[in-house]
């Protein structure tokens, strides 16, 4: 295999700009060499600024056909997620897509035969799993020091995908997106909780309501209940209508005391301890890839680095979607006001 990965990042938006496109760009495995977007301009500026000489497209059917491309970031409308990434692979290149990684089960499986059929790498962006603090997080629970998790409470907020992304106006577009804040936040934390805790989540229940963003045809708010396998509880907000800081934080009650998860900014990972009763800060480890101009997680390293088999991926197709059926169980909690049991009624 090449000693480089050639990548061609198709849609250029916000997520492109502060973590796909400053990863691969600071790869010394990576080589950009495309980028798609229906603005000619902002990709042209994107090559300009970091690849100068690379393939400028605005269709990405012509994109994946470049053979001067490897593998493709897809970092456009959830929508999009699935008919990209299988005509990607289709077309022999490795996939790293954005979370939500589809809009139904049904079409992440298709995400991953597809990927298994072309012998791609397919992986989803679900880079909570890379934080430092979650990465020391995922360590001391797998220690063993607090036991048994008993009850775990997540929650991911923020005033909204406009504060961030001023011209993805499609967060706010059902047909575009198909979920608001449910999948767009909701779903990190249901990967993430998934990832610390090693447990399947097997029932949801569920409120989702639309409090504040008039202007658009999707939730910004999710309130569930979810149940492990082995009956563990836990309680999983999201919302677009939280201001004043966010909220971006996870406990973890276990056996032997409590796991605080970024809950605060000084103390990232803290454990409180009943037997002996001690308090623990935890230092956090070192950013992945610290460089300016991105938020230092290396997802697109990690991407390129499976590609040439030398880690495991951070997220595979199969993870994505368990995380992804969480929020569609919770969606359809919400719609009929009843539980729903993972692996029925999936849409």
């Amino acid at each position: 295999m090449r000693k480089k990965i050639r990548i061609g990042v198709i849609g250029c938006g916000a997520i492109a700009q502060r973590l796909h496109i400053p990863d691969f760009a600071h790869c010394p495995e990576a080589e950009l060499s495309a980028f798609c977007d229906l603005k000619h301009d902002r990709a042209d500026v994107m090559a300009a600024a970091f690849a100068p000489g690379a393939a400028v497209y605005t269709d990405w059917k012509k994109l994946v056909k470049d053979a001067q491309v490897d593998a493709v970031s897809v970092c456009l409308p959830n929508a999009l997620h699935g008919p990209v990434s299988i005509g990607a692979a289709q077309a022999g290149k490795h996939v790293l897509v954005e979370k939500p990684m589809a809009t139904s089960a049904a079409e992440a499986q298709k995400m991953i035969d597809a990927a298994k059929k072309a012998k791609v790498v397919l992986m989803v962006n679900q880079c909570q799993r890379l934080f430092p603090a979650h990465r020391k997080a995922k360590e001391v629970l797998d220690s063993g020091i607090l036991g048994k998790v008993l009850h775990v409470s997540a929650m991911f907020g923020h005033s909204g995908p406009e504060a961030w992304s001023p011209t993805g106006k499609w967060f706010f577009k059902k047909k575009d997106a198909r979920f608001g804040a449910m999948a767009d936040l909701g779903v990190h934390k249901a990967d993430l909780i998934r990832f610390l805790t090693g447990k399947e989540i097997v029932e949801v229940s569920a409120f989702v309501e639309r409090l504040e963003k008039k202007n658009s045809d999707v939730d910004d708010n999710l309130a569930s209940c979810i149940k492990f396998a082995d009956g563990t509880i836990g309680m999983l907000g999201a919302s677009w209508t939280a201001k004043g800081g966010g909220a971006d934080y996870t406990y973890l009650h276990c056996a032997n005391g409590t796991l605080r998860v970024k809950v605060e900014s000084d103390r990232p990972l803290v454990a409180e301890l009943v037997n002996p009763e001690s308090t623990i800060v935890f230092d956090m480890p070192a950013a992945r890839n610290d460089y300016a101009g991105s938020w230092g997680l290396d997802a697109g390293g990690g991407f390129v680095r499976a590609i040439l088999g030398k880690e495991a991926p951070f997220c595979t197709g199969e993870e994505g979607k368990k995380s992804l059926e969480v929020i569609l169980a919770a969606e359809k909690a919400a719609q009929t006001g009843r539980s729903v049991r993972l692996g029925k009624g999936k849409k």
